[in-house]
């Protein structure tokens, strides 16, 4: 009968670390309802072109395409030593404005125009407005991609790697999204998040586990070349040696149970002889 309670509280033990570890999982834990998750998400940044940035500005016109395509920087697709035999059929896009250090681009024929500051389609608005009120292109449409916004993500998700801007805002739970999700190892209560202020880097600490956190955090909103790191929680850790992932196995627990229990009613036999 002894035995049998060593067993029981063996495995009660076993459990309880069980259901400590799954605590840490779920995401939003403090959530009641949906309508606090609209309150909290309501307060959308846009993000705003800035030195160094590489953007795709394409111009064009319905009524008058020729007029339209002066805008527009050619790229031509060749390759050096390669032999052009179908230069009619060759795909052509348009060359990328690059953002100086004063934050400003050289537009064609319009000259020097200050785009640090502004979004996507702030930009976009203000070249359109330029190009009908100097009467160069009354039916334009201008088109102003970036090129180069990308955060990194690091760490405990199912594919790290680089994940593009491809819209004026981008969230870490998005980010995460496009890497898979976090793996069930990852610290969701400690996501990093690291970015670029001047030449330094700020540090953001972010809890998953409870939205009001999530939604609170300056690091929900990304920017450019922010880097987010998932640690890997205490047990992947002690997983780095062969040894230890042998002892965090819980089949390895309960074969120690069972032989305890075994060696204990083989010594309750002899005291009984």
């Amino acid at each position: 009968m002894k035995s049998l309670s060593i067993y029981a509280v063996g495995l009660s033990a076993l459990l309880f670390s069980a259901c400590g570890s799954y605590q840490k999982v779920p995401y939003f834990q403090d959530l009641s309802d949906a309508t606090e998750v609209s309150a909290l998400a309501a307060n959308v940044e846009l993000l705003k072109l800035e030195s160094g940035d590489k953007l795709s500005i394409v111009v064009s016109s319905a009524l008058t395409p020729e007029a339209a395509a002066q805008y527009n920087l050619p790229l031509q697709s060749a390759r050096i030593g390669a032999k052009d035999n179908n230069l009619s059929g060759a795909t052509q896009t348009t060359s990328p404005f690059y953002v100086d250090t004063k934050g400003d681009i050289d537009f064609p024929i319009l000259g020097k125009i200050r785009v640090a500051g502004l979004t996507r389609e702030e930009l976009a608005e203000q070249i359109q407005t330029a190009l009908k009120t100097r009467k160069l292109l009354n039916d334009a449409v201008v088109t102003v991609e970036v090129l180069n916004h990308f955060v990194n993500v690091l760490g405990e998700v199912n594919r790290p790697g680089r994940v593009a801007i491809v819209k004026d805002n981008l969230t870490l739970l998005e980010a995460i999204s496009q890497c898979g999700d976090l793996t069930i190892t990852g610290e969701r209560d400690n996501v990093l998040v690291m970015r670029k202020d001047g030449n330094k880097r700020r540090a953001y600490r972010v809890d998953l586990t409870q939205a009001h956190n999530v939604y609170a955090s300056p690091a929900y909103q990304l920017k450019q070349d922010d880097v987010i790191y998932v640690r890997p929680n205490e047990k992947r850790q002690r997983q780095s040696t062969p040894v230890d992932n042998v002892w965090q196995s819980p089949a390895t627990y309960l074969s120690i149970t069972s032989v305890m229990v075994s060696v204990a009613v083989l010594i309750s036999n002899i005291v009984k002889k």
